[in-house]
């Protein structure tokens, strides 16, 4: 049964990586409409999003519904990218630079939506906290974040839970899909044809998954869109 490779990050080469990311795009674009439609957090910047929504709404005096809609738009204006924000100067009263050209933007779109400016200042600066946070813990992919610890959940079940009828391996294959099915957490890589890929294109795991990060790819999208890949390929070379 073909095992992923692992490697330290340190063992990534940077060339495989950006080429890696070239061929998840292509098989991606070929291969997506083969797929559900319904993934959960499938762009991993989602993720992001839905963080900052939740800032919205525990930190202004809005509904959670008039936050969901206030971060939606803000997002679709595309002001909430995690480097921008994380790159904002944090003044030494603990706010925000209210000078910051897209500080202002969110600003007085806050302030016409109703937002008091004490919100508005308390709100800021606890998102541009939390991006710099991001950045400097997990190079801005909050999905690194909630990773480490998915896979602390897997390994706590796997060190307590035996199928006899399955080896290790299987095993942990299984625990990572359950994880990721039940609650979205982007583990990678849940399955044989992942693995197989991994060798035909000659690359480790942490290759793969950080071109899937740098992309924003959700992991277990991509374990479903590489079966789907290597099932096609494999009845191709039947034919």
């Amino acid at each position: 049964m073909a095992k992923l490779k692992k490697a330290s990050t340190k063992e990534t080469e940077p060339e495989r990586v950006a080429a890696l990311e070239v061929r998840i795009s292509n098989i991606y674009t070929q291969y997506r409409q083969l797929l559900p439609t319904d993934y959960k957090w499938e762009d991993e910047h989602s993720r992001w999003n839905e963080l900052v929504y939740c800032i919205f709404a525990e930190l202004t005096q809005h509904s959670y519904l008039d936050a969901r809609s206030l971060s939606d738009n803000i997002s679709e204006l595309n002001l909430l990218d995690i480097e921008d924000l994380a790159n904002v100067k944090i003044m030494d009263n603990g706010m925000a630079d209210p000078d910051n050209k897209r500080i202002m933007t969110i600003t007085d779109i806050l302030l016409s939506n109703d937002v008091t400016e004490a919100d508005i200042n308390k709100t800021l600066s606890a998102i541009c906290k939390v991006a710099q946070a991001i950045m400097e813990n997990y190079d801005g992919k909050i999905q690194k974040f909630l990773r480490k610890y998915g896979q602390d959940i897997v390994d706590e079940f796997d060190s307590h839970v035996s199928f006899s009828e399955v080896d290790k391996g299987t095993q942990s294959r299984i625990l990572v899909k359950w994880i990721q099915n039940t609650l979205a957490m982007p583990l990678a890589f849940s399955n044989i044809y992942t693995a197989r890929f991994c060798e035909i294109e000659g690359v480790t795991y942490h290759e793969l998954a950080e071109a899937a990060d740098n992309l924003g790819l959700n992991g277990a999208v991509l374990d479903d869109l590489l079966e789907v890949f290597i099932v096609d390929a494999q009845n191709q070379v039947k034919k």
